[in-house]
């Protein structure tokens, strides 16, 4: 153990994500891997219950977590640990998507929106479900880069965990919150 991890745990200064991957890395003890789920586990679920449903969403945050176990040597903190677990976890559910044949309809780029009658109604009760709801109406790849920019991750995060350029995730962003703004304008004149 090195005397500045020594001085941390001393002073009791918590070690960052990415100092316990390495540590699980290199001892493969459990309390560390233990932890980094307690820290970001239930980040992982959000984001892929934003692309899936509940069910899927736990199995597949299941399955990221088992490739962190198996790839846990191979982890280098030349990134943050959680957009690695991101990367992971946005692979397998892509994986996933694939072998059941929906990958393709739900990267379809020139998908446009057609405003439903259910979310207008919803707009009248509830603001928040009515912004949930139009989230899930947005293309996958749009809601993506805007759910992992409400993560707080960085647009070269962003273009990492997605294997995108950086250039093309600011325009899935633009377009994702011009589509969001629609939407908004829609529920303003229905209360002027």
């Amino acid at each position: 153990m090195s005397l500045t991890l020594s001085l941390k745990n001393w002073l009791g200064v918590a070690e960052s994500d990415d100092e316990l991957m390495l540590r699980y890395g290199n001892t493969g003890d459990a309390k560390y891997l233990s932890e980094l789920i307690n820290r970001v586990g239930d980040d992982l679920y959000f984001y892929l219950v934003k692309h899936s449903d509940t069910e899927l969403a736990k199995d597949i945050s299941q399955q990221a977590w088992v490739k962190v176990i198996d790839k846990r040597t191979s982890y280098s903190a030349t990134g943050s640990f959680k957009s690695w677990l991101f990367k992971i976890g946005r692979t397998t559910l892509i994986d996933e998507y694939k072998k059941n044949n929906r990958w393709q309809s739900l990267t379809d780029e020139q998908e446009t929106f057609v405003f439903d009658k259910n979310l207008e109604a919803l707009f009248e009760t509830d603001r928040l479900r009515a912004f949930n709801l139009a989230l899930e109406q947005l293309p996958f790849l749009q809601r993506e880069a805007l759910v992992l920019q409400q993560e707080g991750f960085r647009l070269r995060e962003i273009a990492t965990i997605t294997n995108s350029e950086i250039e093309t995730i600011k325009t899935r962003l633009r377009y994702a919150k011009q589509l969001l703004q629609q939407l908004i304008k829609i529920e303003e004149k229905k209360h002027d």
